[in-house]
């Protein structure tokens, strides 16, 4: 029989991805959320999932939140924060849409594994996580991007938290303003 060990080597992994993001970039980023009157995100594949996962919690915490493609999101402005999640941070439609948004003046954040990137270069804000990419069979033992997608996710769950704390919003309001047509 199979024994199920694998999350360990993935706890541990994770432990030591995000043991590397100083207190100062996650309190700026919170301050960025925070402040933002709008939080815009975009992602590309299992990254997509993970901004398009941030942005409902940040729904449900009474903040603006949208996901980039969808046709109700509006337009982006010099008030709003627009966060992109890119492993490899050079995800050429993913760089188009921070020239876009920093061309009305938007603040962007990139959480990536390679904060020199492209995109790195545009964003005001770069939370770096490392991790192994597609593209680096180096860094993890996990196939692909997913300790980088599992880091993101970890991370943003993080920072859920100290939102809730900091827009003082309880889990009874969440529930409130989860979805209710689905």
């Amino acid at each position: 029989m199979t024994e199920i060990t694998n999350y360990r080597l993935i706890l541990d992994e994770l432990d030591h991805t995000l043991s590397h993001v100083r207190d100062s970039e996650a309190q700026a980023f919170l301050s960025q959320v925070i402040k933002a009157n709008h939080v815009f995100v975009a992602g590309k594949g299992r990254s997509g999932f993970v901004a398009n996962s941030f942005a409902m919690r940040l729904n449900q915490l009474g903040k603006y939140a949208y996901v980039i493609g969808e046709s109700t999101t509006p337009s982006i402005t010099e008030n709003d924060l627009f966060i992109v999640i890119s492993g490899s941070g050079s995800t050429e439609h993913l760089r188009l849409l921070v020239e876009k948004a920093k061309s009305v003046d938007a603040e962007v954040v990139l959480l990536s594994t390679n904060p020199s990137s492209a995109i790195g270069a545009l964003a005001n804000t770069v939370i770096e996580l490392p991790a192994g990419t597609k593209y680096d069979a180096e860094g993890s033992s996990q196939p692909l991007g997913s300790l980088f997608e599992q880091a993101a996710q970890v991370f943003l769950d993080s920072i859920v938290l100290d939102l809730m704390k900091e827009l003082k919003v309880d889990e009874e309001t969440m529930q409130r303003n989860h979805a209710n047509l689905e």
